[in-house]
């Protein structure tokens, strides 16, 4: 009779015990840093009607890191507030601050990076590329 109380009250423990590891990894599951952006200019250029041109404003929160993915046209990321850390495929990791310029070229995957800790990342953005066709592609 003892052996079995005691098994029953180790269950229920074990049973407390998972569900608060449930809940716990549900709610870290649920945190996701939200990335920011507005939209200050998307239309075709007026000298070329085959080309899109792309203003964003986006606000990184601290340790985010983007998918891996790459641009199917040129990008020009100017950084408002913070620092902007970039992997680029066959470059390797590059740092820019608040008041820089980082160049990308069309089609290298690169991914995005907020390193910081202790603070959101404020970038602009700007695209130019084929109207009609994605500006962002998502890389294997």
């Amino acid at each position: 009779m003892k052996t079995q109380a005691a098994i029953l009250a180790l269950a229920g423990l074990l049973v407390s015990v998972l569900d608060i590891a449930v809940l716990q990894a549900s709610e870290h599951k649920a945190y996701k840093p939200e990335v920011k952006s507005e939209t200050l200019v998307e239309e075709t250029l007026a000298s070329d009607d085959s080309k899109t041109v792309i203003i964003k404003r986006f606000t990184l929160p601290r340790d985010y890191v983007g998918a891996r993915h790459y641009h199917s046209g040129a990008v020009y990321v100017y950084v408002l507030d913070g620092e902007f850390t970039i992997e680029t495929e066959g470059q390797g990791q590059q740092t820019f601050k608040a008041g820089q310029l980082y160049r990308e070229p069309a089609g290298r995957v690169m991914r995005a990076r907020n390193l910081r800790s202790d603070g959101n990342l404020e970038i602009l953005v700007f695209q130019v590329g084929e109207a009609g066709k994605p500006m962002m592609i998502k890389a294997d």
